[in-house]
């Protein structure tokens, strides 16, 4: 078959054997069926769970690889289930909808960055991932230089991690509802001074920053799926 550009994401949950099972199956199930719905148009082998503690799939359009990570990180915390998340960038070599017998170079990379870097503790992802309890993420390839998405990634998710409710409260307003000014978000969040307030919370949370390097990555991912369907040609 030809050899097709790809990101492969495998997740194991940290700990599971200490987790309750109902809570393990209803958290992977949930994240399963919402990513297969949410990104339908952009799989390529949909996620399904293994072993009973990881969630495998992969994806083609690079430009959602960021919104799933999100949506996955943001599961974690909501669930307080924590992955190991290694994702491979590379080229998916089966004609295979299935995480069983699926083979290629994001395949291999996406476990070669979550059992060698992030379970094993390897040296490159030591430096972004000595939080236990919290979801751990590593981008690995052969093709494309990986550990630029990694430092983009660690600064984002590092970021977020230190928000505070009232800065998430904003935050979830802001991008559920863009059309709102800081004005009508700041009266309905009940702030006697509305624009000052959710000005400064937008600005102790990097809000802008983190946004601008949301879209690096994206960039810098889009850019990739150029150059390997370049080489494919």
């Amino acid at each position: 078959m030809k050899r097709t550009p790809a990101i492969c994401f495998a997740a194991d949950v940290k700990q599971s054997k200490l987790m309750k099972k109902d809570h393990l199956i209803y958290v992977l199930e949930e994240c399963q069926q919402t990513i297969n719905q949410q990104f339908e148009q952009d799989l390529l082998v949909p996620f399904a769970i293994r072993n009973g503690d990881e969630l495998i799939g992969v994806i083609k359009n690079f430009a959602n690889a960021y919104p799933l990570i999100d949506y996955i990180f943001q599961q974690s915390q909501l669930h307080r289930c924590p992955f190991y998340l290694g994702i491979g960038i590379g080229e998916l070599e089966t004609d295979e909808v299935n995480v069983h017998t699926m083979n290629g170079s994001a395949v291999l990379h996406a476990f070669v960055a979550r059992d060698k870097q992030l379970k094993e503790k390897g040296e490159k992802a030591k430096i972004w991932n000595d939080i236990e309890t919290e979801t751990s993420f590593y981008f690995s390839s052969e093709l494309v230089p990986h550990e630029p998405l990694n430092a983009l990634l660690n600064v984002i998710v590092t970021t977020k991690r230190k928000w505070t409710d009232k800065q998430k409260q904003v935050i979830e307003l802001i991008e559920q509802f863009p059309e709102w000014t800081y004005e009508k978000i700041g009266k309905y969040l009940g702030y006697k001074s509305p624009i000052s307030t959710v000005s400064y919370l937008l600005k102790r949370a990097d809000y802008q920053k983190i946004k601008a390097v949301e879209d690096s990555l994206t960039q810098l991912l889009l850019m990739y799926e150029n150059l390997l369907n370049r080489k494919e040609r």
